[in-house]
């Protein structure tokens, strides 16, 4: 692609060990699939989670914006998988079409809103968007996660929100991959209606 890569100024993240934990499933949770989730690691996303990220995209559909992932590694009898709980909206960025910078007012935005909200839980991740350029990461993208997302647990979100499709990367064998899908969980609301544009447009990514 013919521009520049993105620049995020972050830290290094590091994750717990996995949490005891049944995987999500009726009924206290209702799970259900986009894409074509496969493999012994599966990644289950809260709908609080892609509902975050939506409420900061209005507005922005010119702007590339990102933020943090937040949830934690568990274990269950069937094996390790990834619980994302939630999605942190970065404020006080610097952006453009085809990048944003984290700030420390940034950082001390994230790192207050991760201690209030998400006490518990650990850095999983990153997401952000590629206005009208497509899902995959680009050369920065690799940079960033590689070095500052380096822990086998973390993944990375990439929204493109003018056509509202979306995607997953994680790690696998020290390699970063599009994952072919994921599982969505949560409490059946009203409120995630809105969700329904987003859900079904899942698309596995791809490297620049």
């Amino acid at each position: 692609m013919g521009h520049e890569d993105p620049e995020i100024e972050i830290s290094p993240a590091q994750s717990p060990e996995p949490l005891k934990h049944p995987r999500p499933g009726p009924p206290l949770a209702v799970v259900g699939e986009v894409g074509a989730p496969a493999g012994e690691w599966a990644i289950f996303l809260h709908l609080e989670a892609i509902g975050a990220i939506i409420d900061s995209l209005p507005g922005q559909e010119q702007m590339e914006v990102g933020g943090l992932l937040v949830g934690r590694e568990c274990e269950d009898e069937a094996g390790v998988y990834l619980l994302v709980a939630g999605a942190i909206p970065a404020r006080q960025t610097r952006g453009t079409s085809v990048s944003v910078t984290f700030t420390h007012q940034t950082w001390d935005q994230l790192s207050a809103e991760k201690a209030s909200r998400y006490p518990d839980q650990a850095i999983v991740g990153w997401y952000h968007t590629h206005p009208g350029l497509g899902v995959f990461l680009s050369e920065r993208d690799l940079f960033i996660h590689r070095n500052f997302f380096a822990d086998s647990t973390h993944i990375a979100v990439v929204i493109d929100p003018s056509k509202f499709a979306w995607g997953i990367f994680y790690w696998q064998d020290s390699e970063l991959v599009a994952a072919p899908g994921c599982y969505i969980y949560g409490e059946p609301a009203a409120k995630y209606e809105r969700l329904s544009k987003l859900l079904p447009r899942y698309q596995p990514g791809h490297m620049q």
